[in-house]
This record gives structure tokens, C-alpha cells and sequence, in this order.
């Protein structure tokens, strides 16, 4: 399943051709370099294989299992039957950038840095999609090139500007939802001349995907809605706008990434697919049994969408086999997180808003292993960290692990016996501050690609496109911080968690969700005054599900209440009644509460006052009633 030959493989060969990293080595006599001569295992003696890494962001096996029963997606099945197939568990917050970035470094996000969607440019102060010179820790495709390996990188996140390798590497602002619509900066790729190949490919895919090509998506697709759907500002705010660039930018990796492979035969290639996570986003609330909150007509019109897509993906997992075959190459598939496609879709919270998309994910990934060396087996049940992908590429290229680097390997993949090696010592940002200074404003800071981040969910509409005056954090996000606070706090580190996520505020007093993150440490801590102001502060700046968390934070005051109130501390249950009075002024539980801790400390009058506005809020409460009509007749 070989593509057809176009213009693009002469031009590609000439790009293949320029020298890179110091040149193509002759790959009958490699050569050495500093790293590779001083790395035990890094010979051609070793156990290397080919791999060819595919990325599915978002597959989850609680979709993808119920169309390997249905027969839609025959390759998968066969990889999965022949090879050795698992879980790969996610991490928090399972965001795209720091989860793949996570991967394919095999270090925590803390380490590696890419910590948000977006930082701000060193030159303009402007929003951006977050970049690869954020990154502070070496990738697969860094540590191979070092060694000699041949490589190519396709569509990853934070891969923009592009670094120099040994091979190619096409950016995530090639051609994804962050790309531009007009020709790619010459950056986008590596080696730069492969920029225009790409650029005008892309013009021929945006042509082919028609209204014939579309139709096997939707059989009752319209000329005009499609014609209405490419002129859209934002191609993401219907499904058919949505639907035609995933399917544009998914053939455009998919063609580049088999061209590579079947003309270099490298030692690694790597395809990052977007659309697998885009097409639940917005289609998963279509999916049947019918949620109760989609209309019948849109059901009808958008249910079938998700296995006619992944049927189609098929057909691409079935070309990237033979080219595993033809190359003796080892297949390996993985997501960085899974998709609430079944059981426990959330039922009001939006598939594509800022605040709730994150709600869809599932912590449960995928992982297949095909090819040499790879024995058929049962699917492993135990869930693996997402972290240890790394290893295992290295591990298959005959390369040790890193130190620091998650592992082992997944099975059956074994680690070589050679010690690990500091590749971290080694590296070094190929693409300095100086040269995106350079750049000057770029394509980075373009305003449509931020409203791209925004219909997906991955930017909230208030963050701010700028960076603050006199702001001393560089280019780093609110986001950035509150991530950062989040891992720290899942890792026991909370004065660290605390001081991110007073960052992340003080960068941004409106962000709700730092302030949310920070009132529930804090409240953890025991210190419930200061966290119920932020949380009362997060409510006024559009907190999701805002009145259940002030009423889950009431809830929690009156608990502690009672409690103290059984011990006879009834001062300390007083102050706890009346903190749940302001979360909560209109639950009558507060005030009937702070009557009974008024009673306890000999202030009757002031009981019948706070059972009096009790029942003004809930008449039916003849225990109250009875009450206060004791305390009057006293």
C-alpha cells in the first residue's frame, strides 16, 4: 500500500540529500561520534531494529476494542494478535504537550519543562503555542541523531522551531491545528528546504479531501456545506470545518512519514496523529447510546462519524505494517491518554470548552508492539507509565537508557546491559533565544492559531494574549504554573505546589482554576478562611461547576461543625457554621447549625435568631419551629 510517486519524491530526495548534523553518514560505515564512541551498546553489534513509531492521540481500547469486535478495524486486530499489546497510564494533567513530550524523554514534566499549551514570545511579550526551546531535556530523536541513528519526526507537539537532526523533522506548525493556513515558516521543518514540498502537498491535500472524499465520512454531505465549511475563519467551530483539517493534516504526516520511511529506511521514524484525539472532542457526544443531552437530528446526522474515521485510520495502520515488514521495522503504536468514548462520558461537561475538554480524557492509554523480536501474547491488564516509551524506543534502536529516564522497557522489549548513560550532560538547545529573536514576531503569535487552541478547549477565552508588564517570569504561562503546582502537589510537595500556584495568580488574578487548585490545599492544610476566599474568588471568575464546589465547601464546614460541636468546642463550630453560611447563603442547614453551636455557648436569643432565618429559608422544619417557639416562651 505503497503511495503513488508525485512531485513530492523528487524534491524530497534533493532535501534528504543536504547535509545534516554535520552531514548524511555514509550508513554502510557509521560514523562515530563523541557520545556514540563512549556509549557502551551503541555499536552495530548491538540488538538494533528499525522503529516505526505511530502516535494516536487520544485512542483509548474502550473504543477501539468495540470496533476489533465489529471487524472495522482488521489491521489493528491483526497487530494486536500478533504482537504484544497493553495499557499506558496517563499522568496529571493530561495534557497533550507535557504527556508527549513526557514520552519521548522518558523524564517528568517538571524536568523536561513543557509544562502548558502556550508561553509568551521572548521578543513581543505575545501569546504562542509553546515550542521546542522551552524544552530542557534530551528526546529520542536528539539521543539517536547523536549516535548516528537515522531519524524522522512528524507533527509532534512542542517541536517548533524545528531542531537539526539526522534526518527530518516536520513541526507540529507544519500542518495541525496550530499550523497557519498560508505557506509554512521555514523553520517549521528540517532541513528548511523541505518547506515548500510541504507547503504545496498541503495545497494539493486541501483539493483532493472534496466532497466525494468527505462523503465516506458523511454519505449525506452537501456541496454547499462544504464550501461553507472551508471559508471559515476557525475550522473548528462545526463539525464539518473540524472534520476537513483533520483529515487534511493527517494525510499530509501520513504522506511525508511514508515517503521518508520507504525512500531513508531510518533507525527511527516517529508520526504524531492529532485527529484520533480532535474526532473525539467533536464527536464523542454523538457516539451511541445517545446522551441525553444531544438532539435526535444531530445524533442521526454525527454517530456514525467515529468508526468510519477509525476504519479509515485502519487503512493507514495497515500501510505502516507493510512498511514495518518490508524494513524488518518494529511497529509500535501508543496514546498518551485515553477518551471517555463509553462509560462515564461526562454529561454536561463541553467536549471542546477550556475549562471541561481535560474532563474527557481517561487516565488509560494504549500501547502495541508488532514486528521482530516481538512475541504474540495476551494483552498485558497492568497499566504501565507513559514515561517508560522512551526507553523502550532506545532499547529497540540498541541504545542504553538514560539516566534519570524512566523504565524498563515495555515488554518484551529488554534493556540493554550496558549502563546508562547521562545524555542530559550532553545536550543542548539547538535553537537558542537568539535565533527566535531572529525570527522576530513569526508566525507563532498569529491570532488564528490562538482561537484554534480556544475551540478545542486548550485555552481559556480570558487568558490573556500578552504577557503583563515588568512581568519576571519570561515566557512562561499562568498555565505553565498551575500545571507545575499540580504535579508538585501529586508528588507530596506542597509549600512547592502552593508558591506555583501563587505564581500562576499573581501572573493572572482571574484564573479561576489556579485559584480553585490553591483553596483545595489549602484547605487540606487546615488553613479554611484563606481558602475559602479563593475559592469565592474562582467562583466570580467563571470556576466549572462553580456552585457545586461552594456547596461541597459548605457541606465540608458544617461536617467539621458537628464534629467539634459533639467534642463541646462550640466556639470552633460556630466560626465553621458561619463559613458555610457565606459559601452557601441559601442552605438552610447553616444558620439551623450556628443556632445549635449558639445554644451550646448559653446565647439563646442569638439561637432563635439564626433558626428564625433557618426557617425563613425552608419552612418545612417543625423540629425548628418548636424550637424557637420554646426559646420565645422563656
Amino acid at each position: 500500500m505503497r503511495l503513488a510517486p508525485t512531485a513530492l519524491l523528487a524534491t524530497l530526495a534533493l532535501a534528504l540529500a543536504l547535509p545534516s548534523c554535520g552531514g548524511r553518514e555514509d550508513r554502510s560505515k557509521p560514523a562515530a561520534s563523541s557520545l556514540a564512541s563512549s556509549a557502551p551498546g551503541s555499536s552495530r553489534a548491538d540488538r538494533r531494529v528499525p522503529v516505526l513509531f505511530v502516535g494516536l492521540d487520544g485512542a483509548d481500547w474502550q473504543l477501539l476494542d468495540r470496533y476489533l469486535a465489529a471487524g472495522a478495524m482488521p489491521n489493528l486486530a491483526r497487530l494486536v494478535s500478533e504482537g504484544s499489546s497493553g495499557i499506558l497510564e496517563t499522568e496529571l494533567p493530561a495534557l497533550s504537550p507535557l504527556l508527549w513530550t513526557t514520552m519521548m524523554t522518558g523524564v517528568s514534566p517538571l524536568e523536561h519543562r513543557i509544562l502548558d499549551f502556550t508561553s509568551f514570545s521572548p521578543t513581543t511579550g505575545r501569546r504562542e503555542p509553546i515550542g521546542s526551546d522551552e524544552r530542557r531535556a534530551p528526546a529520542v530523536w536528539n539521543i539517536a541523531s547523536w549516535t548516528g541513528r537515522r531519524v524522522g519526526v512528524f507533527g509532534l507537539w512542542a517541536t517548533f522551531p524545528a531542531e537539526e537532526v539526522n534526518g527530518i523533522l516536520v513541526s507540529d506548525r507544519l500542518s495541525s491545528f496550530l499550523g497557519p493556513r498560508g505557506d509554512p515558516p521555514s523553520d517549521a521543518v528540517f532541513p528548511a528546504s523541505l518547506a515548500s514540498v510541504a507547503s504545496a502537498t498541503r495545497k494539493r491535500l486541501e483539493q483532493e479531501v472534496d466532497l466525494e472524499y468527505l462523503r465516506r465520512f458523511l454519505p449525506r454531505l452537501t456541496s454547499a456545506e462544504v464550501e461553507s465549511s472551508k471559508r471559515a475563519a476557525n475550522p473548528y467551530v462545526d463539525p464539518v470545518s473540524g472534520l476537513i483539517r483533520m483529515i487534511v493534516e493527517t494525510r499530509l504526516m501520513d504522506e511525508l512519514y511514508r515517503d521518508f520511511v520507504g525512500r531513508d529506511s531510518p533507525d527511527i521514524a516517529v508520526l504524531y496523529i492529532q485527529a484520533s484525539d480532535t474526532v473525539g472532542h467533536l464527536f464523542a457526544p454523538y457516539l451511541p447510546p445517545r446522551p441525553a443531552t444531544t438532539s435526535p437530528a444531530d445524533f442521526e446526522r454525527w454517530k456514525d462519524v467515529p468508526e468510519r474515521f477509525f476504519h479509515w485510520i485502519d487503512e493507514l495502520l495497515g500501510a505502516y505494517l507493510e512498511l514495518a515488514e518490508e524494513s524488518g521495522a518494529v511497529l509500535m503504536l501508543a496514546s498518551d491518554h485515553g477518551f471517555h468514548w463509553d462509560e462515564g462520558r461526562p454529561q454536561r461537561a463541553s467536549s471542546v470548552a477550556n475549562a471541561t475538554a481535560a474532563q474527557w480524557h481517561r487516565p488509560e492509554g494504549i500501547y502495541v508492539l508488532h514486528g521482530p523480536g516481538i512475541s504474540a501474547r495476551p494483552r498485558d491488564p497492568s497499566p504501565h507509565s507513559i514515561r517508560r516509551v522512551a526507553a523502550t524506543l532506545l532499547a529497540l534502536s540498541g541504545l542504553p537508557s538514560g539516566v534519570g529516564m524512566a523504565g524498563p522497557p515495555l515488554s518484551p522489549v529488554t534493556a540493554s546491559n550496558v549502563p546508562e548513560v547521562d545524555y542530559a550532560r550532553r545536550f543542548r538547545r539547538e535553537i537558542s533565544q537568539a535565533k527566535r529573536a531572529l525570527n522576530g514576531a513569526g508566525p507563532g503569535e498569529s491570532p488564528e492559531e490562538l482561537a484554534r487552541l480556544r475551540a478545542l478547549g486548550y485555552l481559556g477565552a480570558s487568558e490573556a494574549d500578552a504577557r503583563a508588564k515588568g512581568d519576571a517570569a519570561g515566557t512562561r504561562s499562568p498555565g505553565s504554573f498551575n500545571n507545575e503546582g499540580l504535579i508538585l502537589r501529586s508528588e507530596g510537595r506542597g509549600d512547592e505546589a502552593r508558591a506555583a500556584f501563587e505564581r500562576a495568580i499573581a501572573l493572572d488574578p482571574r484564573f479561576a482554576s489556579a485559584a480553585w487548585n490553591l483553596s483545595d490545599l489549602l484547605w487540606q492544610r487546615g488553613e479554611h478562611d484563606h481558602s475559602d476566599e479563593l475559592l469565592r474568588s474562582a467562583y466570580d471568575h467563571g470556576l466549572v461547576d462553580g456552585e457545586e464546589r461552594l456547596a461541597e465547601r459548605a457541606a465540608s464546614r458544617l461536617r467539621l461543625g458537628r464534629e467539634q460541636l459533639d467534642t463541646g468546642d462550640c466556639a470552633a463550630a460556630l466560626d465553621q457554621f458561619a463559613g458555610a453560611a457565606k459559601l452557601a447563603p441559601r442552605n438552610p442547614a447553616a444558620p439551623a447549625a450556628a443556632g445549635l453551636a449558639l445554644l451550646c455557648l448559653g446565647d439563646e436569643d442569638g439561637a432563635a435568631q439564626a433558626f428564625r432565618r433557618s426557617l425563613a429559608l425552608d419552612p418545612a422544619q417543625p423540629e425548628l419551629a418548636a424550637a424557637v417557639t420554646r426559646l420565645r416562651g422563656k
